[in-house]
């Protein structure tokens, strides 16, 4: 159990921050993206993306990172609304004070049947990851933080978050909450998408960088949603 606690403290405290990065920040250029990834001759033909990441490829680039996280939104089974209801049954197992083995296996379970919805699933990775962990499994451990670590630059390499002119850019809403931890905040309680435009804030708990809130851009969510007739995001 203590390991347990160890590892769900180390992913709910990753040590980096938008005021730590020092790194070049930049907006996803769609467009090339787009041409990019359906070009089979290219580094970032989608497939090959998608097999690399898969595989916990540890010589995957940040680029390639975000040719894979933000192509995604051109694949046909993109789904930017999060309805599973292994959502809830995987919060259910993780609520629990204790693991039996059967719970591990149930975590593993869900926690796959989400990602084949969403493959950046981080609450699905983070899942895995405590499972592997207690498993003393270091191969799969090794593999999907890999797979957590592209995600997460690919999200994190895109802005500040420090106003909605440099907004971290998502492609699904339920990944603001889950890369918030790796930021190094917690969410304070407010959502709310700005009028008329494709920016969406989450103001955050009390922290030690006194920031307030963090502005996401979540264009290509709104935009499959509008063109699907509307609804819920």
């Amino acid at each position: 159990m203590y390991k347990l606690l160890f590892i769900f403290a180390f992913i709910s405290t990753v040590a980096f921050s938008a005021h730590a990065q020092d790194e070049f920040f930049s907006a996803p250029d769609f467009a090339q993206i787009e041409r990019n990834i359906k070009e089979p001759a290219s580094s970032y033909y989608y497939p090959k993306l998608m097999e690399k990441y898969m595989s916990g490829d540890e010589t995957m680039t940040l680029e390639e990172g975000r040719h894979l996280y933000f192509g995604f939104i051109y694949q046909s089974q993109y789904m930017p609304v999060d309805t599973s209801s292994y959502n809830n049954k995987i919060a259910e197992v993780l609520s629990k004070k204790s693991f039996t083995p059967g719970d591990y296996n149930n975590i593993l379970e869900y926690s796959s049947a989400l990602l084949l919805e969403d493959p950046f699933n981080l609450r699905a990775l983070n899942a895995k990851l405590l499972v592997y962990a207690q498993q003393d499994n270091a191969h799969e451990y090794k593999r999907v933080a890999q797979q957590r670590r592209v995600v997460q630059n690919a999200i994190a390499g895109t802005g500040d978050g420090m106003s909605e002119k440099t907004p971290f850019y998502v492609i699904r809403v339920a990944h603001e909450y889950d890369i918030l931890p790796f930021l190094g905040y917690s969410f304070g309680g407010n959502d709310k998408i700005l009028s008329t435009k494709k920016i969406n804030y989450l103001t955050l708990s009390e922290n030690r960088f006194g920031v307030e809130k963090v502005y996401f851009n979540i264009a290509p969510v709104i935009d499959h949603v509008s063109s699907h007739g509307g609804g819920k995001m």
